[in-house]
């Protein structure tokens, strides 16, 4: 069965049924994204609070989302929003989004996981949305190497090094799935090394503003 990275890009006010499905299948995540205001946000919203809390007695792993922009970012930024995830939020993980894929690029990054893994992070994930130079596969838990709608997904392939590396290593994000095409992205998924995904029938400027109906409790044949 294919664990699910879950972008948890939906407020608990708004969307609370969604925030209790996810602790109610721990047993099919692998990790929540937690994105207050893309990125921790300039104070602790409270009402998160309750909602990872459950997450937590469920033992479902919580990664703060920081954005890299590519490699631009200052290092000291992008640590001072982790550390106010683990501050505010109790954050045992962190997503680091809009990742470079270059090699030049690879020194900052491998320096970001030691710092964030030195501060405590358990879970370290690199969101490229393509695949990268393989030595990013040394400093990361999690690799997304394909984010981007259904259509292209069909289509897409894999460079051969992804074969030796563990499955467990990568996940894709696929939008705009029709939803009877939900197992057919999963094995898809499967067959491309990637054991870990998220995939919505949502579509827009935020495809992961809520959680997809039935998907939580589907799986491949």
């Amino acid at each position: 069965m294919i664990k699910l990275v879950v972008p948890a890009y939906f407020y608990p006010t708004v969307r609370p049924g969604d925030w209790a499905e996810l602790a109610r299948h721990p047993d099919r995540i692998r990790l929540v994204v937690l994105n207050p205001a893309s990125g921790p946000g300039g104070q602790c919203d409270e009402a998160f609070l309750r909602p990872l809390e459950r997450l937590r007695e469920a033992g479902v792993a919580v990664a703060g989302y920081v954005d890299t922009d590519y490699g631009s970012r200052p290092a000291a930024e992008v640590l001072a929003e982790f550390d106010r995830y683990v501050d505010w939020y109790e954050a045992n993980g962190v997503m680091f989004d809009r990742v470079s894929a270059l090699s030049a690029d690879l020194p900052h990054y491998a320096s970001l996981s030691r710092a964030v893994r030195a501060a405590g992070a358990g879970v370290v994930a690199f969101n490229h949305g393509a695949h990268p130079a393989e030595g990013y596969a040394e400093h990361a838990d999690l690799l997304g190497t394909f984010e981007g709608p259904f259509r292209s997904y069909v289509d897409a392939g894999i460079p051969r090094w992804v074969r030796r590396w563990p499955a467990d290593r990568f996940f894709h994000l696929v939008h705009a799935v029709p939803g009877k095409y939900f197992a057919d992205v999963e094995r898809l998924a499967i067959r491309r090394n990637a054991a870990n995904a998220y995939l919505t029938d949502q579509g827009g400027a935020n495809p992961w503003q809520c959680l997809p109906g039935g998907l939580l409790a589907s799986s491949p044949s």
